[in-house]
């Protein structure tokens, strides 16, 4: 008994044929589009090699509210390719920043979709695997 994972995100957006390249560019899996009661809302694999849960729903909406900070993040490898990729497609962007804790290096950016949601592209590597490739650079 008790909570397994997390299901789904939704993030409401004004228009779904604007976000669905945006979110493909991220590197997620589009499921498709779904007739909703009311409107439509498209899925989104967040698991490179599964096609189950967790999912990214895009819930088309006329009441989009963009936060000023981003509530979630997605994890990633190679985070310098994906902002330079996203860069050369004239995403809106925030620096790359690099910081430690006593556990883990992080690489990370956010980036906007087409509504202005924030998005913070993260990447984690345990310390001693950090220390290693700062030896091997």
């Amino acid at each position: 008994m008790g909570v397994h994972s997390l299901g789904a995100i939704f993030i409401r957006v004004s228009n779904l044929e604007n976000s669905i390249p945006f979110y493909s560019a991220l590197g997620l899996r589009f499921r498709g589009i779904e007739d909703w009661d009311p409107g439509r809302a498209a899925t989104f694999y967040l698991l490179p090699d599964h096609d189950g849960f967790p999912l990214m729903t895009l819930v088309e909406s006329d009441k989009v509210q963009v936060l000023e900070y981003h509530s979630y993040n997605l994890n990633a490898t190679n985070v310098r390719e994906i902002y330079r990729d996203l860069e050369l497609s004239g995403y809106k962007l925030r620096p790359v920043e690099e910081w430690s804790s006593p556990w883990n290096h992080h690489i990370m950016f956010d980036v906007y979709d087409p509504d202005g949601h924030p998005i913070n592209i993260i990447e984690v590597i345990p310390i001693n695997q950090a220390q290693a490739v700062q030896v091997h650079r």
